[in-house]
């Protein structure tokens, strides 16, 4: 599946975000928001990414380091 913008992807993956926000702030006592890992990953991750899939960003969600956000 293909998307329009960004916009329309991000809206897809809100419920991942929103599990990892949920598993970050708990078991670290954090307050990384969604914003911050979208942002975080779009800059320093996906921007100069080639032929990027769903489960690859999907799987970079799960995986981040939180220290890497905080920086």
């Amino acid at each position: 599946m293909e998307y329009k913008n960004q916009l329309e992807l991000y809206q897809k993956l809100v419920p991942v975000f929103k599990v990892k926000e949920r598993l970050i702030n708990i078991s670290q006592n954090n307050d990384v928001t969604i914003n911050d890992i979208w942002h975080y990953l779009a800059i320093n991750k996906w921007r100069n990414s080639i032929n990027l899939t769903l489960a690859d960003i999907v799987n970079d969600i799960i995986n981040i380091d939180v220290d890497m956000i905080k920086k």
